[in-house]
């Protein structure tokens, strides 16, 4: 599939993590079916799509939406995948910002997500957790599921194009959304539904078809 560009009615942001999310899922799909790739250069070239995503305010001490896809990836990688022994050994995490604490790290900067202006970086998040990233929520399923009945109506709006934020108080937006917004708020509210139902791996079938 050829490279899609920025549309109206898309944020750049938003169309990082797509981008990222779907090579991920392929490359994922690829591995498991036994194709062989090269782990240095796979994680490579991941590294050159993470680094598209926003980072987040260094001073304000939030990673952004960056850090989510991030953790996502490991935590994919290290727990349900035939290169799960080598990802353990050269974690993205790890590379970019020199820690291993994806599993309480993850929810913090979620949270410090809830108190941006917009949603771009809150929607990565949910979008993770609804692909299967846990972290220390693995063992929690209620609290998991009172953070996306909480996130989701923010998820699933659409995004807002460059130059514009959210208004606070927030308001339903003109629902004027193009195919590529459309199909990202669709992916974020089936997906919503399936984590719900505690059901990563039906979630992951669901996304691919979704992004394919």
């Amino acid at each position: 599939m050829p490279p899609t560009t920025p549309l109206k009615g898309r944020t750049a942001a938003n169309d990082a993590v797509h981008d990222a999310v779907q090579h991920v899922l392929r490359l994922h799909e690829a591995v498991e079916r036994g194709e062989r790739r090269d782990l240095a250069r796979e994680q490579s070239a991941l590294t050159s799509l993470l680094l598209a995503i926003p980072a987040g305010s260094s001073d304000a001490g939030d990673r952004g939406a960056r850090y989510a896809v991030v953790c996502w990836i490991d935590e994919m990688f290290t727990t349900r995948s035939k290169w799960a022994e080598a990802w353990n050994e050269r974690k993205l995490e790890s590379e970019l910002y020199g820690g291993n604490d994806r599993a309480w790290e993850f929810w913090r900067q979620a949270k410090l997500a809830e108190a941006q202006p917009t949603d771009d970086a809150l929607r990565a998040y949910f979008l993770c957790v609804a692909l299967g990233f846990r972290g220390r929520m693995r063992d929690e399923p209620a609290k998991l599921q009172a953070w996306v009945e909480k996130t989701r109506p923010r998820a699933a709006r659409a995004p807002h194009p460059p130059g514009r934020t959210s208004p606070l108080p927030r308001r339903r937006q003109p629902a004027r959304l193009l195919r590529g917004a459309a199909r990202l708020r669709r992916m974020t509210a089936v997906a919503a539904v399936v984590v719900l139902c505690l059901l990563p791996l039906l979630t992951y079938s669901l996304v691919q078809r979704l992004l394919g």
